[in-house]
């Protein structure tokens, strides 16, 4: 049987560097990496799981990339992908960056040694800086779900998060509230600030003045929005109404009240963008502004279809799903 020396004897290059190539496990350039999987080929080597697909120089594996395998946005995401990946007779491969580019990168590269077929990816920011090392990790056919990146060659798939912004600081706006607090989501992410846009928006279309002040950080984390809330809600002339950028920070926004002994409504009205599976559960049950997320993910999945099995290119499109306003209980009229 051969080995892996065999194949660096055959590709004239050292062992470590065969194992490189093969398993994209340190830099090697493309010149390398083709000398070797020729000699995999030439000599027959099987490296285990990964023989059919260095001859197909692909696998039938999906790489989904999510920030957070546990909020229950990006679970209803990969639960579709999976679906979805199944019936073509794909396999799905879930990681979590948790927001950390270098684990991201690490991720995109073991995704890469296994040859993905394809990627769908929630990156971990939106800067131009950050697109280009992206790019750099990337070599097959990707969509982009949720944020995205200008530049980059890829299709997109989106809510239009500017008007979600618009339509829950409007619902709250039309209630009657004027002191709207927003918690804010993470500078380099371009989701958090096209929905702080719609906010701004919808305060100017009411000629409402907006208060500088009742803008805190959140970074789509559930304890960053809560200790924001509890100083917030501690500090003179507090908000009668919040908006939460995403469902984690509710609850973190949620928790916070709780803690302060406020009533929702009644001492606070809450809305966030995103529902929640358990919402029926919740006390009181969340108003929101829903993404629909079977949805888009279906339609990333099969646009990366699209260009696997048909070998299409990118149009670099941008499919924007509009948001769903859920009038529950968590919010009241002045």
């Amino acid at each position: 049987m051969a080995t892996i020396k065999d194949v660096a004897k055959h590709a004239g290059v050292a062992i470590s560097t065969a194992s490189a190539a093969i398993n994209r496990s340190a830099p090697v350039s493309d010149e390398v990496i083709a000398k070797v999987e020729a000699a995999v080929r030439d000599i027959g080597y099987v490296p285990h799981a990964a023989a059919q697909s260095l001859r197909m120089g692909q696998s039938r594996l999906i790489g989904l990339i999510l920030p957070d395998i546990t909020n229950p946005h990006f679970a209803n995401v990969a639960r579709v992908v999976e679906s979805v990946c199944l019936e073509a007779g794909f396999m799905a491969a879930v990681y979590s960056t948790n927001e950390d580019f270098d684990r991201e990168r690490q991720i995109l590269r073991m995704m890469r040694a296994q040859r993905v077929a394809g990627l769908i990816i929630i990156p971990t920011r939106s800067d131009a800086a950050h697109g280009a090392r992206l790019a750099g990790e990337i070599h097959v056919p990707t969509v982009l779900l949720d944020s995205y990146i200008d530049g980059l060659p890829y299709d997109v798939v989106k809510l239009d998060n500017v008007g979600a912004g618009r339509l829950a600081t409007d619902y709250l706006l039309g209630l009657g509230h004027r002191r709207i607090a927003v918690t804010t989501g993470r500078d380099n992410i371009i989701t958090g600030g096209d929905r702080l846009q719609g906010y701004l928006e919808a305060h100017a279309a009411f000629g409402v003045p907006v208060d500088p002040h009742l803008q805190i950080t959140g970074k789509f984390l559930q304890a960053v929005a809560h200790d924001n809330t509890l100083a917030l809600m501690r500090a003179p002339a507090p908000p009668t109404a919040i908006f939460a950028l995403s469902n984690m920070m509710m609850l973190g926004v949620l928790n916070a009240l709780r803690e302060l002994k406020l009533s929702v409504p009644d001492d606070v009205s809450v809305i966030c963008i995103d529902d929640f599976d358990y919402a029926n559960i919740m006390n009181p049950p969340p108003t929101v502004v829903a993404a629909p997320v079977a949805k888009m993910a279906q339609t990333a999945i099969e646009q990366l279809f699209e260009e696997i099995l048909n070998k299409s290119q990118p149009t670099m499109a941008v499919r924007e799903f509009v948001p769903e306003l859920i009038v529950r209980e968590s919010c009241r009229r002045l």
